[in-house]
């Protein structure tokens, strides 16, 4: 019985979930009210309260679970390929292959930190270090020193990446992914430039 509560509990704050990050991608932190989202998922105000001590507690909750998603996707890419260049085509492609609520969350996630308590901000911030980016610039990082790599500084590299896939991160309500050939040729561009092999460079 203990067991049959503690997974409706589960249930329960996992459905909270998933709709307020519906909610939140189309209308922003400020533009959303608790009783919206409880109307949405068909559950009282006080059962939201139930999980979550108040707004702010359901949006950081939405971003970090997201986060902990983007750490296992760059723990999974390394542990499956040698090649810091294939993990990182791994990474790219698995993230731009997202549906478009959970891409927009790094839009949304830095679009509405600024209305947070500092302490949240906070917080966000050592998450996003800790589990997406620091992750993204240590697997770069190892393949310059590994010689797969050019050697530049690993941390510009990494922020450059994650500037050529941010437009698609999708704003809220586009839906679809990026073709693949694009996908493929943003991957392309970070690593071989767009200069023409053996064609002279204009002065």
């Amino acid at each position: 019985m203990e067991n049959e509560r503690a997974q409706a509990h589960s249930d329960s704050r996992e459905r909270i979930l998933d709709q307020a990050k519906v909610l939140f991608a189309l209308h922003g932190y400020r533009g959303l009210s608790m009783r919206e989202i409880a109307e949405a998922v068909g559950i009282s105000k006080a059962g939201i309260y139930y999980h979550f001590r108040d707004k702010e507690d359901l949006f950081t909750a939405i971003v970090h679970r997201y986060l902990d998603d983007l750490a296992r996707l760059i723990d999974t890419a390394q542990q499956a390929h040698a090649a810091v260049r294939t993990q990182v085509e791994e990474i790219v492609g698995a993230i731009l292959r997202q549906p478009a609520g959970d891409r927009a969350l790094v839009r949304l996630a830095g679009q509405e930190m600024a209305h947070l308590s500092e302490g949240a901000r906070s917080r966000f911030e050592a998450a996003y270090e800790e589990q997406f980016i620091g992750r993204l610039r240590d697997v770069i990082a190892a393949g310059m020193a590994r010689g797969e790599l050019r050697a530049l500084n690993p941390e510009t590299a990494a922020w450059a990446l994650l500037g050529m896939m941010y437009p698609y991160f999708t704003p809220a309500g586009e839906e679809g992914y990026p073709p693949e050939a694009v996908i493929a040729d943003l991957l392309r561009i970070y690593f071989d430039g767009l200069s023409a092999a053996g064609r002279p460079h204009a002065p």
